[in-house]
């Protein structure tokens, strides 16, 4: 048993053993470790031998001055984990999680977790709610494996594999710990839907590379038997074995495609540790499995005769490396070297020069995110004549307004709280219009749910609640954003029907995600005060989670003349002209809604665009309320309204500088105004870490449409807009790892007139964006959903 430390430089295969200063922590085994910053590691219990453990102290080892690297106990206040071995440790930003393992007397299933953004420092053991008299949850054990998924329907979450239980016996369960937004936490068991879980193991590793689970190694009750690695695909729900590394007891991690493996016991000579480092390329050996199953995903033997079927299927998947500072020893090439291979990537970015030593304490992992904000390369797409469940993951090639731009040159490679409701209106409005799959139009077209009084009552209270909030939201992700609506509430209640709703019932996920609303939300539909009244609620209720910012409909004088006066005064009984009537309730609320609002620091979203006069975010977070939306500009404050709330991306990306907006302004005045790819570029660069704009505004043919190499996207969630243009809507899913998913809905036939013919014939609606329009589809489903 040792106190060493080694680091690996990637880039020339070469081993270093860490010389660091300071407390070092004493020789340990089956300890638990976790990287909280690109040079910083924690690492916290084990055993020592004889029957003894290590102390329960949180040790930190600060390598980002190389010259002087240094170990230090962190000081914990209160209670800890206490003593135990064969645990795991993982890092979910901010938070340190410790789980399982035995304190030695008994195996444990308890969770803590240690907030490193927080001082002084305490560790806190998590209560799991269990809901239901059948609730389930993880059964106490050691020597499994815990990794946090970054990518994915199950990112954010700690993923639990195997182990062994108190009875000597090996598992093959598969859990995932979420915390929701209220701060509660559950276990989830996931699901299998295709092949066959891995057999029985303790004492393995395991990974994610991108949304796919490895669980690699291990032993179970053969300890001669290798076992192969297993892949769990969080996206489908399925289970594929590729080649075995044949070690257990070993350590692992990956860089893009390659998984990595060092040291451990081999099955052979399950009592001799090793020193080699092995390399699997999880692309080749997926590859390889196909190859050995004929494609199919019928049940397959876990077995040492597979794994070594799929290695002869592909010899290269899985190689030793020679390593330059003696620590391992091999057999291939090394790292950057292997034949036609391209030379790897760094496994993180490299140190900052001169970078100050740590204070005892742990990091506040405050520092961006560092990956590319990136568009998904599939969109998923409802495939229902009407309130039916099928759901399709297609190409987003398949698209043609969109699959034509993926391959330009230029383009991206892969561009609260919950708040008790305060009165009974909003929990009213959200029982009665919160019905994705079942909600029908009066058939009175001159009624409305609530009385006009009711209306006034939820004006007032969330107007009181865009007063408290910044004009730029600081928001998080995952979370959903909606464009343009128009008091298409039918579309509205299909998005919420097909991707999950707003709320803590069934087929709802408010607990884990925010939403975002890009304003017009009312104006030339049927049912802007169904849709406006909702989001009212919603906001009311979930304050912290539905966000909600202004459009250029939210405008008395716009919304005077494209019909939500005129559905005030019709199914409200009131004079619109009155100070006190809903209409201008609805109108005063309006003057206080945000203007933008920005998720984890990399997207600005907005309604409009950033014109000619935003050159950055303070300039709109700087802005007073009430904002007054001025009919022709005559000052600087104003034009930069009028460009927040009106501009448009030019026509395509070789239109650049600003061009007047003929479409929106047939006079010339040049108050409204196209901006081209140039001007975003600029206005990114001077922005960092902005990254990418997400706005609505405009009618798009596939619900979505990227502009600007991908720096762009328009989003339009109203499907066949104002009756003419048979578009589809759409929202944007953005992920945690910031990956922006395109999820849409089209066009159905409908026994109700969904848009105001009558205003139609007055006001001819805005064409969509000039690109030709062509969907194919294909006729297989990608993905089980």
């Amino acid at each position: 048993i040792t106190a060493d430390a080694y680091m690996l430089e990637a880039a020339s295969d070469t081993w270093t053993r860490v010389q660091a200063e300071g407390t070092v922590p004493s020789a340990r085994a089956a300890h638990a470790a976790a990287c909280v910053d690109h040079s910083q590691m924690v690492i916290y219990g084990g055993a020592t031998g004889g029957g003894s453990l290590s102390s329960d102290e949180l040790f930190l080892l600060d390598i980002r001055n190389e010259e002087r690297s240094q170990w230090m106990s962190v000081p914990v206040l209160g209670p800890t984990p206490g003593r135990r071995y064969g645990h795991t440790m993982t890092f979910n930003k901010p938070l340190l999680i410790v789980f399982g393992g035995n304190n030695g007397q008994q195996a444990e299933c308890d969770i803590w977790v240690l907030d490193v953004e927080r001082s002084p420092f305490q560790w806190n053991e998590v209560s799991v709610i269990q809901t239901g008299s059948h609730a389930r949850c993880p059964l106490p054990r050691v020597y499994h494996s815990a990794e946090v998924c970054r990518e994915g329907p199950a990112a954010g979450m700690m993923v639990v594999f195997g182990g062994r239980t108190p009875d000597n016996r090996s598992l093959k369960d598969i859990w995932g710990l979420r915390q929701h937004r209220d701060g509660r936490w559950d276990w989830v068991e996931a699901p299998t839907k295709r092949g066959t879980p891995p057999e029985p193991r303790f004492q393995h590793s395991a990974i994610f590379l991108n949304s796919r689970l490895l669980i690699v190694g291990g032993r179970g009750s053969d300890v001669n038997k290798a076992l192969p690695t297993a892949v769990y695909d969080t996206e489908t729900c399925e289970w594929r074995n590729v080649a075995s590394v044949n070690r257990f007891r070993h350590a692992c991690w990956g860089m893009g495609p390659l998984l990595f493996s060092y040291g451990g016991f081999d099955h052979k000579s399950p009592s001799a540790p090793t020193a080699d480092l092995q390399v699997l390329d999880l692309d080749r050996a997926i590859a390889a499995s196909l190859a050995t199953t004929g494609g199919a995903l019928e049940e397959v033997a876990n077995d040492a005769e597979e794994s070594s079927a799929l290695r002869a299927a592909a010899p290269d998947s899985v190689m030793n490396l020679q390593s330059g500072g003696g620590a391992a020893s091999a057999s291939r090439a090394p790292l950057g070297s292997t034949g036609s291979r391209e030379p790897l990537r760094p496994a993180t970015p490299p140190r900052r020069e001169g970078a100050a030593r740590a204070t005892p304490a742990v990091p506040a992992a405050s520092e961006h995110w560092s990956g590319d904000v990136r568009v998904s390369r599939d969109v998923y797409v409802s495939m229902e004549k009407d309130f039916t469940h099928l759901v399709k993951k297609v190409a987003i090639e398949s698209l043609e307004d969109e699959g034509r731009k993926i391959n330009h040159a230029n383009v991206m490679a892969n561009v609260g709280q919950a708040a008790v409701a305060p009165g009974g209106i909003s929990h009213f409005v959200i029982e009665h219009l919160l019905q994705p799959t079942t909600w029908q139009p009066d058939p009175d077209p001159n009624r409305f749910l609530l009385h006009a009084a009711e209306v006034g009552q939820l004006c007032e209270q969330v107007l009181e609640i865009f007063k408290s909030q910044d004009m730029v939201l600081k928001l998080r992700a995952p979370i959903k954003v909606y464009g343009d609506i128009h008091g298409q509430y039918l579309d509205l209640m299909r998005l919420f029907a097909r991707y999950k709703a707003p709320t803590d019932g069934d087929n709802g996920d408010i607990d884990s995600m925010d939403y975002l609303f890009l304003g017009d939300f009312v104006d030339r539909g049927s049912f802007s005060l169904e849709t406006v009244c909702l989001l009212f609620a919603l906001k009311v209720k979930y304050p912290g989670q539905i966000h909600l910012i202004r459009g250029n409909h939210e405008d008395p004088t716009i919304n005077a003349i494209y019909g939500f006066r005129d559905e005030c005064r019709r199914r409200l009984k009131e004079d619109t002209d009155e100070p006190d009537s809903c209409w201008n309730k609805f109108n005063r609320a309006f003057e206080y809604l945000p203007l933008g609002a920005v998720v984890e620091d990399r997207i600005l979203c907005l309604h409009g665009g950033i014109g000619g006069s935003i050159d950055n975010i303070k300039q709109i977070d700087e802005m007073e309320r009430p904002v007054h939306v001025a009919q022709i500009p005559q000052t600087p404050h104003e034009q930069r309204i009028t460009d927040i709330l009106w501009s448009d991306p030019s026509d395509n990306d070789s239109v650049l500088g600003v061009t007047t907006n003929l479409t929106r302004d047939p006079d010339g005045t040049g108050r409204i105004v196209k901006f081209g790819p140039d001007r975003l570029k600029d206005f990114l660069a001077a922005n960092k870490p902005l990254s990418m704009v997400i706005r609505a505004h405009e009618c798009v043919m596939d619900g979505f449409e990227r502009f600007a190499d991908g720096k762009l996207i328009t989003v339009f969630s109203a499907t066949d807009y104002c009756g003419h243009h048979k578009n589809a809507g759409a929202l944007l899913f953005i992920r945690r790892d910031l990956t922006v998913v395109p999820k849409l809905i089209y066009p159905v036939e409908r026994n109700v007139n969904s848009w105001d013919q009558s205003m139609l014939q007055q006001r001819p609606p805005t064409p969509p964006r000039p690109v030709p329009r062509a969907r194919r589809l294909g006729e297989d489903e990608n993905g089980d959903w």
